[in-house]
């Protein structure tokens, strides 16, 4: 295999735009924020502030790669490929809606999180998600990984004189902080053991080189703590529910997504390209002598087994949807445990459909919060029966939790059949996975249909109205009927979606 083209710092620099834009614009709003005045119009003018960053990072990302060839930039730290790109892209879209919903909901805007600086946090971690899937060499896996951790830490405990935020973040910090270690200690003895911290130098001593195989073990189990920890897969998922329950709404939204993504890409450069061989046919053979797939598999049916379980008893609708993502943690696990190169299209493919679906499903947690004040699962009680608005909301929250669930014709059902297929391509050592996902699949529609129930064949509050929206609120049903359209159309023509996961499978080449 020929060593990537490696470029130094000063040609690397037009292949970072979106990234330098990013880091300029946070610099030049915390300047910004040292004039502000106290004021509900001061602090909308920093959202679309935010948002437009975004947008304009969205942009530049676009067209710094435009198809370009790949390259290594930064004398090996950081490789722009179209994988890095496409992942890139649903890391910005998920700050993007994050910070819209954040702008029209009443629990971010009315309460201490009028603060400027928990703009600049967000923008911060979304920073910190574009160096990690593009992360090369160790070194910068791991110091991507801090500053998406340490940001998040602080946004959960944000809000002031909140038990349950300052829980949560505290909870988010031991387990992090341990995780962090374990995971810098497998690198450091994967460091020992090939002498680089770069993937590709690294890639090729374990392919022609013996060496010791159970250290080499305790190495990657080691580094899978850290990524299972970002990810929420078992046995590292414990905070997760209290910190998407005690967190706000919004973020508990964005951190179902978007670091989600970042580390599921994390993942996927690191074990593919380094463990796996990068030449062969569909299934990859594995490098180094070590059977890594098996543990991520039986990672993937514990995760998705006990996400799915834990949910059905839960009566809080913000921890349900936390078992939920981790779930769906699981189900994405497969891809990668299947080590073959549809496993990239299917896991890309599946995190597309997740965002449009998770986000849509919580935007419509987001509105009934701001106006019953309720986030228990009794608070959607006749739902369908509050107005017209009421009915709105339940037959779009409907969409949402089936195709979750994974029931055609939604975009949810094609994504999962993506993640199965990727287990069949590998063969016949991983059917018993796809048994586990299809009947944690039937589990999943018990606590997800229990919720259509309520909304629609119960009257415990028929006839109570909803309340009545401003702008702000007939904005969120704007953005509820494009997730909901999206959701629909991906679970019918989803063509062009599949070609842009073939286009991030080529990575590996």
């Amino acid at each position: 295999m020929q060593s990537p083209e490696v470029l130094n710092n000063v040609e690397s620099l037009r292949y970072l735009m979106p990234e330098i834009f990013l880091s300029v614009s946070i610099i030049a709003l915390l300047l910004l924020s040292f004039f502000r005045r106290e004021g509900s119009s001061d602090i909308r003018f920093f959202y679309l502030s935010a948002i437009c960053v975004i947008t304009v990072a969205i942009f530049l990302e676009l067209f710094t790669y435009a198809g370009g060839q790949a390259v290594t930039i930064f004398y090996g730290m950081l490789r722009q490929d179209a994988f890095s790109h496409l992942f890139k892209l649903i890391c910005l879209a998920a700050t993007f809606l994050f910070l819209v919903f954040a702008f029209t909901s009443r629990e971010t805007t009315g309460r201490s999180l009028r603060s400027m600086e928990y703009i600049l946090l967000i923008m911060a971690n979304t920073l910190g998600m574009l160096f990690l899937v593009s992360s090369a060499n160790l070194l910068m896996l791991y110091l991507s990984l801090e500053l998406l951790s340490f940001t998040s830490y602080i946004l959960t405990g944000f809000v002031e004189r909140d038990d349950k935020a300052t829980e949560a973040a505290v909870k988010y910090l031991l387990y992090g902080g341990i995780a962090s270690g374990v995971m810098a200690y497998g690198l450091s003895l994967l460091y020992g053991i090939t002498g680089s911290l770069d993937y590709f130098v690294i890639y090729n001593y374990l392919s022609s080189n013996a060496v010791s195989q159970s250290l080499l073990y305790v190495s990657v189990i080691f580094v899978l703590a850290g990524f299972g920890y970002k990810i929420a897969a078992f046995p590292f998922h414990l905070w997760c529910p209290d910190v998407y329950e005690g967190s706000p709404t919004p973020f508990t939204a964005f951190l179902s997504v978007g670091p989600k993504a970042a580390g599921i890409a994390m993942a996927f450069r690191f074990f593919y390209g380094i463990l796996l061989s990068h030449e062969g046919g569909e299934v990859l053979d594995i490098s180094g002598g070590i059977e890594w797939p098996i543990l991520i598999a039986i990672m993937s049916a514990f995760t998705m087994t006990i996400g799915n379980l834990a949910a059905l008893q839960q009566v809080n609708m913000k921890r349900l949807l936390a078992y939920s993502s981790i779930a769906h943690a699981g189900y994405m696990l497969m891809a990668l445990a299947s080590h073959t190169r549809f496993g990239i299209n299917a896991a890309f493919f599946y995190l597309v459909v997740y965002l449009v679906m998770n986000l849509g499903a919580f935007l419509i947690v987001i509105i009934v919060y701001d106006e019953y004040h309720t986030d228990t699962i009794d608070g959607y009680d006749g739902l369908a029966w509050r107005g017209r608005q009421g009915a709105f909301l339940a037959s779009m929250f409907t969409v949402y939790l089936f195709s979750l669930t994974g029931i055609p014709p939604f975009a949810g059902f094609i994504g999962k059949f993506y993640l199965l297929l990727s287990v069949f391509k590998q063969g016949s050592s991983l059917y018993w996975l796809a048994v586990v996902a299809i009947v944690n699949t039937v589990i999943s529609l018990y606590y997800y249909a229990r919720i259509v129930k309520l909304m629609f064949f119960s009257s415990g509050r028929k006839g109570i109205p909803h309340p009545a929206g401003g702008a702000g609120r007939y904005f969120q049903y704007a953005v509820l009927t494009c997730l909901t359209l999206a959701t629909v159309i991906l679970g019918i023509y989803w063509a062009p979606l599949d070609n842009f996961g073939k286009i991030a499978a080529g990575f590996i080449d």
